[in-house]
């Protein structure tokens, strides 16, 4: 009974920090929601280790300008020795508002894990990943160019690299996403007229985006053992620049303010119902946010639901 009682004020503590911050931000650029970055794997039961994974998942967000943004997913994982696994993930977007609505495949995103450290209570992994664009963001309304907002990828090959600790209950992570070739070819400028209803978004026509530092802790609390559980955290990402984009005249302009940090809270819900299959609810919402964000990873709140099978 004192364990429900300390959920049901982990979720009323995390609804009111809604409530009171009124913040937009989130920001994942993918490096959040990958193996050992998303998760520490110390509390995966010993019957499940070295085991394959399969996932599917989706994910809602509510974007700035009343965007709705879902991206369902396909995730393998598999393990190469007892302490390196090899994981592959595809990413797809609808993204419906007011200028368009859109569809496309997004990125794929492979990462490896290797165990450093493992004893009874504390264990060591680094990340190191990739991640390939799978368009150039130059989805287009009409023959209109559409802001990031619209798009279902960044269209920069980025570099991933992250390390995870854990010691009992308690995980941290961190990690670098480093953009290095930018294959984005957006071409939208917001127009001069302010009354035009694209004036509210930020011109990234040839926009150049710059990496993030990611740090993440979360702690378990087991309901029933190696059955129910939940996970409370605190995402922390760090834009490491301002980004840019060229203007009417191709000069390269920065868009002040879109360096910085945001930080989100973030709840898991993990249910296993054999020893091979697992259903996790995610929700999550910033409450520190940058002042710009023109990509278009804006989120006002996120929820998820993803199905795992181990074999």
């Amino acid at each position: 009974m004192r364990l429900i009682n300390k959920i049901s004020i982990i979720v009323l503590l995390l609804v009111s920090l809604n409530h009171i911050a009124k913040a937009q931000g989130c920001s994942d650029a993918g490096i959040c929601t990958i193996n050992n970055i998303k998760d520490h794997s110390f509390n995966i039961p010993n019957e499940l280790k070295d085991r394959n994974f399969f996932k599917s998942g989706i994910t809602f967000g509510i974007g700035e300008h009343s965007i709705n943004v879902i991206n369902p997913y396909l995730e393998y994982t598999g393990f190469v020795t007892n302490k390196l696994s090899l994981s592959g993930k595809i990413t797809y977007a609808f993204v419906s508002g007011e200028l368009a609505n859109t569809n496309n495949l997004s990125d794929f995103i492979f990462s490896s894990n290797l165990v450093l450290f493992q004893e009874v209570l504390t264990s060591l992994n680094v990340v190191l990943g990739a991640k390939i664009p799978l368009n150039s963001s130059n989805i287009k309304e009409e023959d209109n160019p559409l802001p990031m907002h619209y798009q279902s990828s960044l269209g920069t090959y980025d570099l991933i690299v992250g390390v995870n600790y854990s010691i009992m209950d308690f995980g941290i992570s961190m990690a670098l996403q480093q953009p290095i070739i930018n294959s984005n070819e957006n071409e939208f400028i917001k127009p001069l007229d302010q009354n035009a209803i694209e004036y509210k978004y930020s011109s990234t026509n040839s926009y150049n985006r710059k990496g993030d530092v990611v740090l993440r802790a979360s702690y378990y609390l087991k309901v029933n053992e190696n059955k129910f559980y939940i996970r409370p955290g605190l995402l922390g990402i760090y834009h490491l620049g301002n980004d840019t984009f060229k203007d009417q005249n191709g000069v390269e302009q920065s868009i002040n303010g879109s360096k910085g940090l945001t930080l989100n809270a973030n709840l898991f819900l993990n249910y296993r119902f054999s020893e091979s299959k697992q259903l996790e609810f995610s929700f999550g919402f910033p409450f520190v946010t940058r002042d710009q964000r023109p990509d278009g990873l804006t989120r006002e709140l996120v929820s998820g639901l993803e199905y795992t099978y181990s074999f």
